[in-house]
């Protein structure tokens, strides 16, 4: 074992991988995930990262803008490049299709890693109200459509890939046409489904306190927050155990 690796999540899992369509919940979660969770996890999306290199790059411009999907050796660099310089770390869009899925199970097992896939499902309606509400230029309805046929056509593929290496990978499913908060909690009631049984034998001390606000109106910001400190006692327990530091700092 490495004694340079940065603590796992939860001594689990090196990277969280985000897919779904754009519009159907992603940067809420990992909004959610870093506000709750885990303040200082590396995260990217494959999306801002493309359109910050479609500034100096007339190719990368011309797909970003018309819908179309890079190429795969370009996606595949990305990703990889981002995900040697943080780990553990959190990227959404990627992989986008069967080959890129292929790539990534060849890099995980390169590594020694394991990763856990959040998959959320969000119906075009709902992804259509959203995506016009943030008013972005790529944002037109003929784009919304390429890549909503884009998402339904190779998406599949992915997961049956995903699907068949549960040596590699843990699986979330969501629904992102639920309320960010609704969506969270669900998110987080599966990550406890994850977590190894012998924390919870193991580990009777930790305490995490239930508190609704004044300004809220439902329970789940305080599920939240009960659920999200649990888990950073367990991270932090763990630390300590294996001499690491609690925080793990931006570059």
């Amino acid at each position: 074992m490495n004694p340079n690796r940065k603590p796992l999540l939860l001594e689990k899992w090196d990277f969280i991988i985000l897919l779904g369509e754009s519009g159907g919940g992603k940067g809420t979660l990992v909004g959610n995930i870093k506000r709750y969770w885990l303040e200082n996890l590396h995260s990217a999306s494959m999306g801002d990262i493309f359109r910050k290199k479609a500034q100096t790059d007339p190719e990368v411009k011309r797909m970003t803008e018309n819908g179309i999907l890079i190429n795969d050796t370009t996606a595949c660099e990305v990703f990889r490049e981002f995900a040697r310089a943080h780990t553990p770390g959190l990227i959404d869009g990627y992989p986008r299709n069967r080959q890129q899925v292929i790539e990534l199970i060849k890099f995980i097992k390169d590594n020694n890693w394991r990763v856990l896939v959040v998959d959320i499902h969000c119906r075009i309606e709902k992804i259509i109200e959203r995506l016009l509400a943030r008013k972005r230029d790529d944002d037109s309805l003929t784009i919304v459509y390429k890549r909503h046929t884009d998402h339904k056509e190779l998406h599949p593929a992915v997961m049956a890939e995903v699907r068949t290496r549960p040596d590699l990978f843990d699986v979330i499913t969501l629904d992102g046409n639920l309320n960010a908060e609704i969506t969270f909690s669900n998110f987080l009631m599966d990550v406890l489904r994850l977590v190894d049984m012998l924390y919870f034998y193991d580990m009777t001390d930790i305490k995490t306190t239930f508190a609704v606000r004044g300004d809220e109106t439902t329970i789940n910001p305080a599920l939240n927050r009960w659920i999200c400190g649990f888990l950073q006692s367990i991270q932090k327990k763990l630390n300590e155990k294996q001499g690491k530091p609690n925080k793990q700092k931006d570059d």
